[in-house]
């Protein structure tokens, strides 16, 4: 018996590695999308004999409680953030095509992922092991290394860091639950999208904000509401990869947030740039030495950080606010120039102007 889970347990390994090494050469490949991968998937659930049967327990129904309210959410930000067309056809062949090409590779991916964990949860190395080469199979690496350096940064924020939390995440799951767990918060986060007609729009920032505050918050509900004090040796260690994650991403949302990178953040506090970005919301902006008419700066002007678009340059700088009448009096140098508007964040500033407000009893002036 003890040799026949050794051999099991080499083949589900052996079955993994094969899987990673294709996902990394065919990644982007039609055939491999709709027929290669989950057609791998199918072959293994057949083979593998394994009961799919939900075990409706109290963390089953946490579960689904969680996602439908994660869901909820998501529809609801596109009253906030605005909404995009969906990019998906939504014939009802297409839409077969599209849950046959996730639906099989979530259900066969969770399950072999629980066995793997389940048979080696007392080896810390192991776990982290299967977690890593997990990760390195849902990588499109064709577009991490062909990407210039913009969109590296904006791809590694919005997809890479998302995906490492939460592999991390699912594999703390599988040491502790059923894969059922999993499936159901991976159904309620990449099924959906394919049978909306609008989706939110989330720019790269806002998309990788969100994924890791959501991993965080599943994360610390299972922990703290479900698991108690229940823990195993393996569940210790995952700690502590668990609490470094996120002490140095609040580090560097903070760091973020006071302007040591690239990108800085900055509040508005008036409607002079109305219907671009409104009193309220924070701007992202960055350094950058090449400024054309119709780019949107930030600089600095008697102490204040102005945001406004430049209308023309000559000796000086000639900017303006969208929703003003006349251009700005103000000599602008480059020198007085921070950097250049990227993306905006809607509401995400009140909370600055309200203590700006409170403290100073005066807001700059943008």
């Amino acid at each position: 018996m003890f040799k026949k889970k050794i051999l099991k347990n080499k083949l589900l390994f052996f079955l993994l590695i094969i899987y990673t090494l294709y996902s990394i050469f065919l990644y982007t490949n039609n055939l491999y999308i709709y027929f290669l991968n989950p057609l791998f998937w199918l072959s293994f659930l057949i083979f593998y004999h394994h009961d799919l049967k939900l075990h409706m327990k109290k963390e089953t129904f946490i579960t689904l409680i969680i996602a439908i309210i994660f869901l909820i959410l998501y529809i609801a930000s596109g009253f906030i953030w605005g909404f995009n067309k969906s990019p998906y056809n939504h014939t009802l062949i297409n839409l077969f095509k599209n849950l046959w090409k996730v639906i099989l590779p979530i259900y066969g991916m969770e399950i072999l992922r629980y066995e793997l964990i389940k048979s080696n949860k007392k080896h810390f190395s192991i776990v982290v092991l299967i977690t890593v080469i997990i990760i390195i199979s849902k990588i499109n690496f064709k577009a991490l290394f062909l990407s210039h350096n913009i969109i590296f940064l904006h791809y590694f924020i919005s997809i890479i860091v998302p995906i490492i939390a939460q592999n991390i995440l699912f594999t703390y799951l599988s040491l502790n639950l059923h894969y059922e767990i999993a499936i159901i918060i991976r159904l309620f986060d990449e099924v959906p999208i394919y049978f909306l007609a609008i989706i939110p729009y989330y720019n790269w920032f806002i998309n990788g904000a969100f994924a890791i505050i959501k991993i965080l918050i599943i994360y610390y509900i299972f922990k703290y509401f479900i698991f108690g004090k229940k823990t195993i040796k393996c569940f210790t260690n995952l700690n502590l990869i668990l609490y470094p994650v996120t002490i140095i991403i609040s580090i560097l949302l903070v760091l973020f947030m006071l302007g040591l990178f690239n990108y800085q953040p900055i509040a508005i506090m008036s409607n002079s740039m109305n219907p671009t970005f409104k009193r309220g919301d924070v701007v992202i902006y960055k350094k950058k030495e090449n400024i054309l008419p119709g780019d949107i700066i930030v600089f600095k002007y008697e102490n204040q950080l102005i945001v406004h678009r430049v209308i023309s340059i000559n000796e000086y700088y000639v900017t303006k606010g969208d929703a003003n009448n006349t251009v700005d009096y103000m000599k602008i140098k480059k020198e007085d120039i921070k950097g250049v508007y990227q993306f905006h964040i809607k509401y995400l500033g009140y909370l600055s102007i309200w203590l700006n407000e409170f403290f100073t009893k005066e807001s700059n002036y943008t």
